[in-house]
């Protein structure tokens, strides 16, 4: 049965408040918070990759339960994380793009209309008390960099299938 964009929503932000994430994706979770703190000017903006990664990948498990997969971290596999990286960039930039679709395991539509509801609700949670602190340009590079984390949480999941690392 459907879930509808909010419904993906919904199921992934529940899915996030657990342990949702594979050891090979905490791992990466945490080395990209990690290097985003010590790269942003405000600490908790790299807290803030963390949480749309998160949210992101879940939405991803969401779909593959919904389509009927069971997937789990794959035996005796211990991707680099820097390859892991690659592809996720890479996935990410196609869903970003025209071939969103070739990702995507539900309706495309639905997929990212609940993708754009997930960085609308990052946005609100993480920016809306900074509104009235920052200029246009500023709010507009800090709503791209959560939205850049979320589609990539999405294509870390997808990274993990394509790379084998999950089965």
């Amino acid at each position: 049965m459907p879930l509808g964009d909010g419904g993906l929503v919904f199921e992934a932000r529940t899915l996030a408040q657990g342990h949702p994430l594979t050891p090979l994706a905490k791992r990466y979770v945490d080395r990209a918070v990690a290097q985003q703190r010590l790269d942003q000017p405000i600490v908790e903006i790299g807290i803030w990759a963390g949480y749309a990664l998160t949210n992101g990948y879940c939405l991803r498990r969401v779909e593959e339960h919904a389509a009927g997969l069971v997937l789990a971290a794959a035996e005796g596999v211990d991707l680099d994380l820097d390859r892991l990286d690659e592809e996720a960039v890479r996935v990410a930039a196609d869903l970003r793009g025209a071939d969103a679709g070739r990702h995507i395991l539900g309706d495309e539509e639905e997929t990212i209309a609940a993708l754009d509801r997930i960085i609308a609700g990052e946005v609100e949670r993480r920016l809306d008390h900074w509104r009235d602190s920052v200029d246009e340009t500023a709010w507009a590079e800090l709503e791209e960099y959560i939205a850049w984390w979320a589609v990539k949480g999405y294509a870390l999941r997808v990274a993990e299938m394509s790379t084998g690392a999950l089965a």
